[in-house]
């Protein structure tokens, strides 16, 4: 069987990580799946990556494949992920810079950078996005409320980014999964709000202090800042391999107006 040809994807910037998966290929390991942007490529999707690689707002360089069973666009695999997984820091790693103490640091942008670049991307509504079968997208939501919903779902019906031989991590574990109720601000043909669910690495990271305390779970919408006005908030979602119609929020982004205004005097 031949090998699929691999190539690099370079200057990447982070955008969002899904929650923690447990792949089946590589004997139910963790990793996670990363969404990613350059001018060059647009939004792209790359799995699985380890925890700890690359983090957000890093600028990366991966070397991938197309899988054999996601047609999704911009879907890529970690090239040969299979046998390196114990160490794949020569398939994907971050650029380095050096700072002003003269140390080399991984290369990332900075605050006032990254406000910039949501701003040119978050031009679309989810009906635009989906109508025009995007995979990713970036909304400015006009409004937004957090809930929780009782977990009812088994791995096998589990939705995540993934959705090829993953499974949510310890998906039983969780007593209740995070959802956002929006309403996109500019022309969407949806009249009703949408509903979908958060699969943000980190939410399901500090659900896992206490999975069972509806109360602790809560605490989100104040992580989040939900229903703050003095907070900027941007939703990055993306559609499931299954069903492409279907999106899920890869991570609900947010920037405290105040502290911005500071920077920028």
């Amino acid at each position: 069987m031949t090998e699929p040809d691999s190539f690099w994807m370079k200057d990447m910037i982070v955008l969002g990580q899904g929650a923690p998966n447990q792949i089946s290929k590589i004997g139910g390991q963790q990793g996670r799946c990363l969404c990613l942007w350059s001018d060059k490529t647009g939004f792209v999707r790359v799995y699985p990556v380890p925890h700890g690689y690359v983090h957000d707002w890093e600028i990366i360089n991966t070397e991938v494949r197309k899988p054999t069973n996601d047609g999704r666009e911009n879907s890529y695999v970690v090239f040969n992920y299979e046998q390196e997984w114990k160490n794949l820091s020569k398939r994907i790693y971050a650029q380095k810079e050096i700072n002003r103490k003269g140390n080399k640091v991984n290369k990332k942008l900075k605050r006032p950078e990254q406000i910039a670049l949501l701003e040119s991307l978050a031009k679309s509504t989810f009906s635009q996005i989906r109508d025009n079968g995007k995979s990713f997208g970036l909304i400015k939501p006009k409004s937004m409320k957090f809930m929780l919903k009782q977990n009812k779902e088994t791995s096998e019906a589990q939705t995540t980014l993934i959705d090829l031989d993953y499974d949510i991590m310890n998906q039983n574990d969780f007593a209740f999964l995070p959802y956002l109720h929006y309403e996109c601000d500019g022309p969407c043909s949806s009249k009703a709000p949408h509903e979908q669910k958060i699969v943000e690495w980190g939410a399901y990271q500090w659900m896992r202090q206490k999975p069972n305390s509806e109360e602790h779970c809560m605490k989100l919408k104040d992580n989040y800042h939900v229903e703050e006005e003095n907070y900027l908030h941007y939703i990055l979602i993306g559609n499931i391999r299954k069903y492409t119609t279907t999106y899920v929020i890869v991570k609900l982004i947010r920037f405290k107006i105040e502290e911005e205004e500071n920077t920028s005097e």
